[in-house]
């Protein structure tokens, strides 16, 4: 979610539009068509002045884009409350659209649930998630509402070790990427034909091998699958006991504070995965406790390795931002956008 650097404009101008419309039809893979709405002379006049309303049909649900024309300055909380009075003389989603929004401001219209877009920036509709997934993801085989673990860590994966990948294409096959991911390489391709299936990559085919091209290289990749992403960590456990480290990765919160500035938590919080804690805890001496107040550390169990994502002391940023993105806490949501931003893309 780079922000945008060009020469702001009046989002209510064909400019602004054409913009609008071509980053959703983008983003969703299908063509959409903008009218301009005629419902907004019933609006209060402050809301009429405000906004330029666009009404498109997205799937078999009524929208209306209100895009913001940049008049005044309104807080996210001022725009959940325009949002809502818009909803009152509109039957479907109102989506708030701006040319230019800032980390900060997205988070907290995250964090209220406004369902917002920034063309060429970012989209997030909540009401309209499981929607789209039906109406613009061939899914032949099953419904999908979040990646698999292995198809997570393929999709991370290509984009941390991208560099690596267009280096040596025979990295791109179910074998080569088995051997980094310590998945078997029939699981590695299924995950492939998975992320095919959401549109987050194409699969091609030489003969018997198989190689993954992503749809995005890097930060587009992850908006593309953030509806998606699964939480990394399976199960949280309170710890006591000396720990070594590694195996473990620092994550979770104290990983967040190692990467931005929040401040560390109380307990430290480690990361491993879910089938290698029960030889570390027996190796170690570590035993599960009840509570926070008996405990030395914070431990995630992961649904697939840590190690193999990232060389460095600390959990890799995208697993990082997997599990902390729609934290209801905003501080920390807003933590894991600023993770993005400490990535080499």
């Amino acid at each position: 979610m780079t922000m945008l650097e060009a020469t702001r404009k009046r989002p209510g101008n064909g400019h602004f539009a054409a913009e609008l419309r071509a980053y959703v039809a983008a983003t969703l893979h299908r063509p959409i068509e903008l009218a301009r709405w005629n419902g907004a002379a019933g609006l209060p006049s402050f809301l009429s002045h405000r906004y330029d309303f666009f009404a498109a049909l997205i799937g078999h649900q009524p929208c209306l884009f209100a895009a913001d024309r940049g008049t005044a300055d309104a807080t996210p909380a001022d725009v959940a409350k325009h949002l809502a009075r818009i909803e009152q003389a509109f039957d479907g989603v109102v989506i708030y659209a701006s040319q230019h929004l800032a980390a900060d401001r997205r988070s907290r219209l995250v964090a209220n649930g406004v369902s917002f877009v920034v063309p060429g920036n970012q989209l997030y509709i909540p009401p309209l998630a499981l929607d789209l997934r039906e109406h613009f993801h061939a899914r032949p085989k099953r419904g999908l509402d979040q990646l698999s673990p292995a198809a997570q860590a393929v999709l991370f994966y290509g984009i941390l070790f991208n560099h690596e990948l267009r280096a040596n294409p025979a990295n791109r096959t179910p074998s080569q990427m088995a051997r980094a991911l310590y998945y078997s390489a029939m699981s590695v391709g299924r995950a492939f034909e998975e992320l095919a299936s959401t549109d987050l990559a194409q699969v091609s085919k030489h003969g018997r091998k198989k190689e993954i091209h992503f749809a995005e290289d890097g930060r587009g990749l992850i908006e593309l699958a953030r509806p998606l992403l699964r939480r990394p960590a399976r199960a949280q456990k309170f710890m006591l006991g000396r720990l070594i480290v590694p195996p473990m990765k620092v994550a979770g919160e104290s990983a967040l504070a190692n990467t931005t500035s929040m401040s560390q938590p109380p307990l430290p919080v480690y990361a491993i995965h879910a089938d290698a804690w029960d030889a570390t805890a027996a190796a170690n001496n570590l035993s599960i406790v009840d509570n926070a107040d008996q405990a030395e550390a914070m431990i995630e169990l992961w649904h697939y390795r840590p190690e193999v994502l990232t060389e460095d002391a600390v959990v890799d940023p995208l697993s990082l931002y997997a599990q902390f993105w729609d934290d209801p806490h905003e501080r920390i949501a807003q933590a894991a956008e600023d993770v993005l931003d400490h990535v080499s893309w």
